[in-house]
């Protein structure tokens, strides 16, 4: 590929713009002006047809099973609920004010999730509770992307995500310093999201409960019984998923073997979704075993996902474009060069993670070209190691946008344009890095 990577990098960006014009102004769906714009954006970068089509395909299969099927698996519970407790009628659990109005209890909810396996999938299994508090909410926007915010610092901060754990093995940094140093941080993330989702997520009216057009021919539950499965529905899967996280540790005894496969197993997409569908039939399986006979009922559970399926899979397939350029790589290879402590660190972080969409991916090549230099950076100390590693982290959840599925997931559980979700969720990550960031730099000072 002739094209040069600082080339490569202007036509990504004006493919977003592009992107994002089109579908804000309604011509195109997300899909396929995904489709049109991941097709421009490869071909102007050098990639052959036969490449291109290979590559993108290979994203797209990819998110369509991860997280695709939990987002169906996501559909199927939201649908299950909204027959046998309808928004108007759910427990106090989720219609105090703690939930629906501070949010304080949701962003935590959020901030623990971060540390599942995969950020969009662990947005995925929560997005049934969501969802339920956003239709009760005032500020549906808000009430979606606080916790997506908290969700985002935990899985770059908390120690046991995979980002860290990523990083610090390869840094040989030491996990007590890690937590010590980065949960505090993430906490107060989590508190800003809070604040940055209320200040930016402008307030939608009162909508009425969502109620599934065949409810009153199938019936409905009880509405505190009906919560408490909805949140075992929820939980149970994402606890799984967090168990995942664990099998990452590349040390033993899960550096390889069978335990290590059962940990990793847990968290696989097939599982989680049935552990999560199961949960909500078994609870409700006399309902459930009529709703689901029911074709008109589960197509239409299917006909509500499918825009939002599709549009994650063109997105997984533009990511992967953007990692076959290796423009993300290369930038980042000549900031690693430069000496400036914290700085550096979560620079290449950052613009890796803008520019190709993996956090996961981001922590890796950023920690790999990082490591030979935490001499000439200052970090090359137990300290210093641990807060090169966070820096990292904190750089890996900068910028969510149009080639990271996260984004798509989360703008449409919001019920944001993309214009918006640039505002609300792609800014808030910036804000969010450019604040861990900040606080990295003083705690440099201080150890």
């Amino acid at each position: 590929m002739s094209v040069m990577p600082l080339v490569q990098a202007l036509i990504f960006i004006a493919a977003a713009v592009i992107l994002v014009a089109a579908i804000q102004s309604q011509r195109l769906h997300p899909f396929l002006a995904m489709i049109v714009v991941a097709t421009g954006f490869g071909l102007a970068c050098g990639l052959s047809v036969g490449l291109l089509g290979k590559t993108f395909g290979a994203g797209f299969s990819q998110a369509l099973y991860s997280p695709g099927l939990v987002i169906v698996g996501a559909a199927i519970i939201v649908s299950i609920a909204d027959v046998t407790n309808p928004a108007d009628r759910t427990s106090a659990l989720l219609s105090s004010d703690r939930w629906s109005r501070h949010g304080a209890i949701s962003a935590l909810v959020g901030l623990i999730a971060g540390t599942g396996a995969s950020p969009v999938t662990a947005f995925a299994l929560l997005s049934p509770l969501l969802r339920r508090l956003a239709d009760k909410s005032t500020a549906r926007p808000s009430t979606i992307i606080a916790p997506a915010l908290a969700l985002s610092a935990g899985h770059g901060l908390v120690l046991f995500s995979p980002v860290p754990i990523a990083a610090a093995s390869i840094l040989s940094a030491r996990w007590d310093r890690v937590a010590l140093f980065g949960l505090p941080i993430a906490l107060v993330l989590a508190a800003f999201g809070m604040a940055w989702a209320r200040w930016f997520s402008p307030s939608d009216e009162v909508r009425s409960p969502a109620k599934d057009w065949r409810a009153n021919e199938h019936g409905e539950g009880e509405g505190p019984w009906s919560t408490t499965v909805l949140v075992l529905a929820v939980a149970v899967p994402l606890l799984l998923l967090m168990i995942q996280s664990v099998g990452d540790i590349p040390s033993e005894p899960l550096g390889g073997g069978t335990d290590r496969e059962r940990i990793l197993g847990l968290g696989r997409p097939l599982v989680l979704f049935l552990v999560s569908v199961g949960i909500m039939i078994a609870g409700h399986w006399r309902l459930s075993a009529k709703l689901l006979g029911d074709a008109a009922w589960t197509g239409g559970v299917f006909a509500k996902v499918a825009g939002v399926l599709l549009t994650v899979g063109a997105a997984g397939g533009l990511q992967k474009l953007c990692q076959e350029t290796g423009m993300a790589e290369l930038i980042g290879e000549r900031i690693a060069d430069l000496p400036d402590g914290v700085l550096i660190p979560f620079l290449v972080a950052a613009v890796i993670k803008t520019l190709q969409g993996s956090s996961l991916v981001a922590a890796i090549a950023a920690a790999g070209m990082i490591q030979p230099s935490l001499a000439s950076l200052g970090l090359d100390t137990e300290s210093g190691r641990a807060l090169a590693t966070l820096a990292i982290g904190a750089g890996a959840m900068t910028v969510s946008h149009v080639n990271d599925d996260y984004f798509w997931l989360v703008t449409w559980n919001a019920g944001l344009t993309p214009a918006r979700g640039l505002v609300a969720l792609s800014l808030g990550t910036l804000a969010q890095g450019l604040g861990a960031l900040a606080l990295l730099a003083i705690i440099s000072f201080a150890v």
